[in-house]
Formats: structure tokens, sequence, C-alpha cells
């Protein structure tokens, strides 16, 4: 759920340039992080050159006055990796795709939490998705009704308690907590919450990679049969992923 700034000097950009921009950061986005393509959300703030300020070698960096300053608000989670891997991605991509030289691009990223985005409605709808409430499919909504009839004290707890406030306190990042939650599903062979919760992971900013990872070093520590179980789930989730970027 990233929301991007982009500002830049009014007099060394066209407006057809701005669309080119924009579609590049958005893919290194998806290729670093794995937003979904329609997590599409963009300003762009142009400048006189009077209110356009930088230095021109900070760093060693020759900057120039095509200068762009791209600032990223997203969930925190991402690892040092990823986000190393994203501004590299980012950079290559606007250099060959848009002729944006590499020392023209200033990123930073920013951090935030669940409860710090409302899309619309006067509501925090991050919370609610945490909270098993949005659409993940009939059979999931079936589950979260039947739980609301038939056991209402222990569904407000899983939203109030357990997502509103467990799942956001500061000591763990919702990425941390993501793992050892999968993990533990794992180990305990609780595999029906496993799809939501490696879903969640994902948005977390666990990659495919380390989720297949965590099921493969469980399989020596949890059991074969487990971690066996665990595949599957996996493997849908993964193959939905795909899907909905092709």
């Amino acid at each position: 759920m990233p929301f991007v700034r982009i500002d830049y000097r009014k007099d060394q950009y066209r407006p057809e340039q701005l669309d080119g921009i924009s579609t590049t950061i958005l893919t290194a986005l998806i290729e670093q992080f794995s937003i979904p393509e329609e997590d599409y959300f963009q300003v762009f703030t142009s400048h006189s050159a009077e209110e356009f300020r930088y230095s021109p070698s900070y760093l060693e960096i020759r900057r120039s006055d095509k200068l762009l300053y791209i600032q990223v608000t997203m969930r925190s989670g991402r690892t040092q990796e990823q986000k190393l891997a994203f501004y590299d991605t980012l950079a290559r991509l606007l250099q060959e795709r848009c002729q944006i030289r590499k020392e023209d691009i200033f990123v930073q990223l920013m951090e935030s939490e669940l409860a710090d985005w409302s899309f619309g409605m006067g509501e925090a709808q991050m919370i609610a998705a945490a909270a098993g409430k949005s659409d993940s499919g009939p059979a999931a909504s079936e589950t979260r009704k039947l739980l609301r009839e038939a056991v209402p004290q222990l569904a407000d707890y899983t939203d109030q308690v357990l997502f509103g406030d467990l799942w956001l306190r500061q000591a763990l990042a919702p990425r941390d907590r993501s793992l050892i939650t999968v993990a533990a599903l794992i180990a305990s062979g609780e595999t029906a919450q496993l799809r939501f919760h490696m879903k969640l992971a994902m948005d977390n900013g666990v990659t495919e990679a380390e989720l297949t990872e965590t099921i493969t070093h469980l399989a020596f520590y949890a059991g074969w049969p487990r971690a066996s179980s665990a595949a599957a789930p996996a493997a849908e989730l993964f193959a939905a992923a795909k899907r909905a970027k092709a």
C-alpha cells in the first residue's frame, strides 16, 4: 500500500514524460515489494526554479536540474535487502525507460503501520483486512460469518485485541509477526488458517522465497508431514499471485 510523491522542476519535464515515470515507479514497486498492480496512488508536484533546491555534489553525486525527489510511504516490514533492491531497480528502469540519469534519482522511503492508512469512507481498511474482514474468497467469508454468529465475543476479541492491539505493537514489525505466526501454524499442524496468514505475510513484505524456506526449515524441526501439508496452501497462494500479475 505505497503512497508516492514525486517532486520535479517544472521546466525540466513535459506532461507526457510524467506518464512514463509514473508507470516505471509502479513497476519497480511491484517487482521488489510485490504490491498489487491496482495499489496505485501517486501525486506529482511541479516547482519553479526558485522553489526547487538541491546540492549539486553532495556525497560526490553530480546532480542536475532534472533531479526527481521520489518519496514512498509504505507499510513497515521490508528488509534492508528489499529496499536496496528497490533503489537499484528503480534507478535502472528510470534510466532505461525514461532516460533519467541515476544521479538525478533521489528516493526516500517512509514506513507506517496499519492504523496510519484510510483509503476512504472514514475507515482504516487495512486493520479490517488484517482482521480477516476483507474479501478473500467465499469460503473465508462464510467462516468469518459463522464465527461471528456462533461465538460473537471471540470475533470481537479477534478484531479488537488480536489484530487491533497485539499485531500493532511496536516491539516486532508486522513482517516478523507474520513469519512467527506462519511458523507456529505449520509446527502445530493448523493448516486451515495458513493460506490467510501466508497472504498476510506477503502483504507485510515476506517474499515467496522466504515462505518456501520457512516450510523447508520446519520440515526438520516440526516434522515432514506438517511441512508437506503447508506446501499446498503455499502453492495455491503463489499461483494466485502469478495470475494477478499476468
